[in-house]
């Protein structure tokens, strides 16, 4: 080959290694500007559960949760309910280990799968219960509470779980649990209690491996707290446990045992808006106990207005507050200021069940007398009669107080001259009447000297007064 073929073959070459790195280049731009990763949104999540003792179903407190699967691991710690509820941020679908530990238990794990777009609820973890020693024990010297599923029950056809289960523990000297070589039988029994019926069962245990013996309460129809007692006997020594209190609440509202009632029948709420007038319901179940703790009570009154519910305390009790307000009431039977306030629940049955009182608004006083003149000759005597009442002929409300003074030469007062009104709905307690008389006779005819009689109210509905003028020989 030539030297200038040559040249010419080498110069092609170079063309084309040029042409070939030219559109490589430009193919790998495109590539670039193309390409990329997706960029992966961040979802926060709850992640709820509960840890629970698997040999009681108690809630376990602080149980400590360790979570892996995630960028790192998160660790927390359940509540006075063994309950957990955690916010997690995930940016895709993951499987998490949870792992779940306290002192005294075994520790238990699982797997649970997030989506990342909705949250999460673990199955409830059970926590067995574990010997606190692989040391054989020695001979059982104390006992005592390990736990219970609840701290109350309700009473038979209570509509609430009426059987609680208790759990002991027998130990060695050592603080030990005593193991099945050293087996005994714990017998139950009542301290205090209601009476009720209330059943042990079974009366009597042996210990398993961990030293544990178990006993269910059952209620009876009486409310209370009753006592319940475990027991073992070595050789001729008895051995007793610190009682174990439980409630027993009432069961669902019974009409016979259904009441309510003001704490005034009769107040200032005709004219004077804003009074409270407290209204409280009294509910027990049919065996006369009060009813379970939180049963709920409604209020409607046709006067004023009312608190609209409550729910009862330990007692049965539950109070709310009338207030005067419009609209004025006016009964269909005992006319103007007189307002109906019923309360209602609900029975065993889903029926509801009310009871209904009336309450008075009394109005504004107003007072009138006869007669209102007079003249009262000598030695002689005068009866007056007055009425204080409201606009409404109503009586005014209790603690009002009336008193009749007589000013004059020689006279005296007897009757109804200094009164303070009760809590009343009667209107036997607006009409009063009182007498005035000479009380000292002299030779003198026809010697007028002048009698002023004052009559004044005052109380929660406000004042009124009335004035009466006359003479006596």
């Amino acid at each position: 080959m030539s030297i200038t073929s040559l040249k010419k073959h080498l110069a092609g070459i170079i063309l084309l290694l040029t042409f070939s790195v030219i559109v490589n280049s430009c193919e790998s731009d495109t590539q670039v500007t193309g390409g990329g990763d997706e960029q992966q949104t961040q979802q926060t999540i709850k992640l709820s559960g509960q840890v629970i003792s698997k040999l009681t179903g108690t809630p376990i407190d602080s149980a400590q949760i360790t979570v892996s699967g995630l960028n790192g691991q998160l660790v927390f710690y359940t509540d006075n309910q063994g309950k957990f509820n955690r916010d997690i941020t995930v940016t895709t679908s993951v499987n998490l280990s949870l792992v779940a530990a306290k002192p005294g238990y075994v520790t238990d794990s699982l797997n649970v799968f997030v989506s990342g777009n909705s949250d999460v609820t673990v199955p409830i973890i059970e926590l067995e219960y574990k010997s606190s020693s692989s040391v054989p024990s020695g001979d059982p010297v104390s006992i005592f509470l390990l736990s219970q599923s609840t701290n109350s029950i309700g009473v038979k056809e209570s509509g609430a779980e009426e059987t609680a289960k208790i759990t002991f523990v027998v130990q060695d000297s050592a603080g030990i649990p005593i193991d099945l070589a050293h087996s005994i039988d714990v017998n139950f029994k009542f301290g205090a209690g209601p009476g009720g019926g209330e059943v042990l069962s079974p009366a009597v245990v042996k210990t398993n491996n961990n030293g544990q013996a178990a006993v269910n309460l059952t209620s009876g129809t009486k409310a209370g707290v009753v006592q319940i007692i475990a027991e073992i006997t070595l050789g001729s020594k008895k051995i007793t446990s610190l009682p174990v209190a439980i409630s027993i609440h009432g069961g669902l509202p019974d009409f016979d045992h259904f009441s309510i009632a003001p704490e005034k029948s009769n107040f200032a709420g005709y004219n004077i808006f804003g009074l409270q007038d407290p209204i409280t319901a009294y509910v027990g179940d049919k065996y006369a106990n009060p009813v379970r703790p939180l049963t709920s009570v409604y209020f409607t009154t046709t006067g004023g207005i009312i608190e609209g519910s409550i729910q009862t305390n330990s007692l049965g009790i539950g109070t709310v507050n009338l207030i005067s307000a419009l609209p004025r009431p006016n009964h269909p039977i005992f006319g103007p200021g007189f307002a109906s306030v019923t309360a209602t629940t609900a029975d065993q049955n889903s029926v509801n069940i009310s009871r209904d009182i009336v309450v008075l608004f009394s109005g504004v006083p107003q007072i009138t007398a006869s007669p209102t003149s007079f003249s009262i000759p000598e030695g002689g005597i005068q009866a007056f009669t007055y009425t204080l009442s409201d606009q409404n002929s109503n009586p005014l409300a209790g603690g009002t107080s009336i008193k009749v003074t007589v000013d004059g030469e020689d006279v005296k007062s007897q009757g109804d001259v200094d009164i303070i009104l009760p809590d009343t709905q009667s209107r036997s307690w607006t009409q009063f009447n009182f007498v005035v008389w000479d009380a000292l006779v002299d030779t003198l005819v026809n010697q007028y000297t002048p009698v002023v009689i004052s009559i004044k109210a005052e109380g929660p509905n406000g004042k009124a007064s009335v004035i009466l003028s006359g003479n006596k020989d």
